[in-house]
């Protein structure tokens, strides 16, 4: 398959989901406006602003690594035959993505806990939110597809299996560990004694 149609075969399922993902991302660039009041009341306001665009801009890098990575890797299980131009230039936007994201990550360093922890709370949701819309998206694109047998052309499942791939590894970055939790026995056990003292 000539890398050109394959990138215009991508843009229809791809449309649907960059389009929540956009949605996703101006959402947050709302919530980042919102924060005005947050940058306005903060002792050091430069420091957040900066938090600010540190965290946007995370975002930036991260959304050009996964856009070539899911690229790559659409091309990898459908086994499409890349020329050396179109992975030398998806290696080139996953580096772009990467060093932003690499960059921009140290210079977070240097900015106050305080000032970065709401900024920093946004950004976590908003890559949760990304990861768990691929995951949900995917397996229906995967549903409907065996559903309504609209999956006659070959090789159709790789780019749902990629960004199902992506999602889990969003929503496994950004899962929190279980809260632990004794259990009935030993917390009514415990109730009891610190009812008989």
């Amino acid at each position: 398959m000539e890398a050109n149609q394959f990138l215009l075969d991508i843009l229809t399922f791809m449309q649907t989901v960059f389009s929540l993902v956009i949605g996703v991302v101006v959402v947050q660039l709302i919530a980042f406006f919102l924060l005005a009041r947050l940058i306005n009341e903060s002792p050091k306001p430069q420091e957040t602003g900066r938090a600010i665009f540190g965290h946007m801009m995370l975002a930036v890098g991260a959304l050009l690594m996964c856009l070539s990575a899911i690229t790559a890797l659409m091309g990898i299980l459908g086994q499409n035959t890349f020329t050396t131009e179109v992975y030398l230039g998806l290696v080139l936007i996953f580096t772009a993505g990467g060093l932003l994201y690499l960059w921009h990550d140290y210079r977070l360093r240097e900015v106050s806990q305080e000032c970065k922890r709401v900024p920093g709370i946004i950004y976590f949701f908003t890559m949760k939110a990304i990861g768990q819309l691929a995951l949900v998206l995917s397996v229906l694109y995967l549903a409907l597809s065996v559903t309504l047998g609209d999956n006659q052309a070959d090789r159709w499942w790789s780019m749902p299996l990629a960004v199902f791939l992506f999602g889990f590894f969003l929503t496994w970055l950004t899962g929190e560990a279980a809260p632990k939790r004794t259990p009935v026995k030993a917390a009514a056990a415990k109730g009891k004694k610190n009812g008989k003292k």
